[in-house]
């Protein structure tokens, strides 16, 4: 049913880069894809560059509210770019995730999610993952455009490739130009949070075992050294969302999880064509900069102070909740004290404490 939604055409082919021609001093500009090479050579030449560094690593150095963003399928959620406003660059740190299948040159489809409307994503570095063949990763700023204004191939969307099964796949056998990438600290991180931004469903089968897949089990297995320390349920009467915060034990660096779309009337939300003034940014989309109003409202005065715990705060979320996390920080990032939706979400720092594990909730209604 939820092809019916969905809308075809945008395309894009990035053009290839020998990687022997690139040395230290040359640039990945944001409109070319970036070869293995260069991006070894960028990592070890710029290594303050937190969009080529593993987030436990870098986090505490960020002076962002928000340190990194690390979103799969989001769909694009304003009119111009959102920007990161703390930092000189304007760009975010961390990577936006969308998947494709290549079939020729100019023939692809496309995760229906992240094509869904004509809006565009925010400045953050841009990985368009393909399976058994190079990705194309954009780093810097990436291309907001990606994937519906591109115009080098044309796009068909898939709802299939929206399922966070596609996006583990490619990443565990991450290749740019060739070789091996899935270890470089960025894509190593991307893979590590994808499963917070699938737990986040709550509701899951693993697509080979079919047994059932919660969050809990998936911090505990894939995610060694973080705790489940706060899991938020607010039922906007579209659906009961589940808002997660997870800790590093080492670094005490903290993710907070937005779940995405999970039922009927919740799909409504990606839908909606106004567009709104949200945080001081002209043009974002109206559901979710609604949908994101009433979760601070009800939500933030319960988690403000666990995040006040934390040395650092990053998100992330898949579909739906990767443009939560991607408005949240964009807000969060603006600095824009006095401003109703920045004051409604804003927290301060205090002394960084490791929280205590808690367990999640049971479901509240049929979620």
């Amino acid at each position: 049913m939820l092809r019916l939604f969905f809308a075809a055409c945008a395309v894009h082919l990035a053009p290839s880069t020998d990687p022997g021609v690139l040395e230290l001093d040359d640039e990945c500009n944001a409109t070319q894809s970036c070869s293995f090479t260069a991006l070894q050579l960028r990592s070890g030449a710029q290594a303050q560059d937190e969009v080529y560094q593993d987030f436990e690593a870098s986090a505490n150095r960020s002076q962002s509210k928000v340190s990194f963003i690390f979103t799969y399928g989001a769909v694009a959620t304003s009119k111009e770019p959102l920007e990161d406003l703390s930092q000189p660059t304007r760009a975010f740190a961390g990577v936006r995730c969308y998947t494709e299948t290549v079939y020729m040159s100019f023939a692809r489809q496309t995760d229906a999610g992240s094509d869904l409307n004509l809006l565009m994503h925010p400045k953050v570095a841009t990985l368009a993952l393909h399976l058994n063949k190079d990705s194309e990763f954009y780093p810097g700023a990436g291309r907001p455009d990606l994937p519906r204004h591109g115009t080098e191939a044309m796009r068909m969307p898939s709802v299939d490739l929206h399922d966070m099964k596609h996006y583990f796949i490619r990443l565990q056998h991450l290749q740019l130009h060739g070789k091996d990438a899935s270890q470089m600290p960025l894509f190593a991180s991307a893979y590590k949070f994808a499963n917070l931004a699938w737990g986040a469903y709550e509701k899951q089968k693993h697509w080979e075992t079919q047994q059932a897949v919660r969050m809990e089990d998936l911090i505990h297995q894939q995610l060694m050294g973080w705790r489940l320390v706060h899991h938020e349920q607010q039922d906007t009467l579209q659906a009961v969302d589940n808002i997660w915060i997870v800790q590093s034990e080492q670094t005490r660096n903290c993710m907070l999880v937005f779940e995405g779309t999970h039922s009927v009337q919740e799909f409504e939300v990606n839908l909606r064509p106004n567009t709104e003034t949200y945080c001081g940014f002209d043009g974002v989309h109206g559901g979710y900069s609604d949908k994101l109003y009433w979760l601070m409202k009800y939500s933030m005065p319960k988690l403000r102070p666990k995040l006040a715990k934390c040395q650092s705060v990053a998100c992330t979320g898949h579909s739906l909740g990767g443009s939560l996390c991607e408005v949240f920080a964009a807000c969060a990032n603006s600095g824009r004290k006095g401003n109703a939706h920045y004051d409604l979400q804003d927290w301060t720092q205090g002394r960084a404490e490791l929280m205590p594990a808690v367990r999640q909730k049971d479901l509240s209604r049929n979620n």
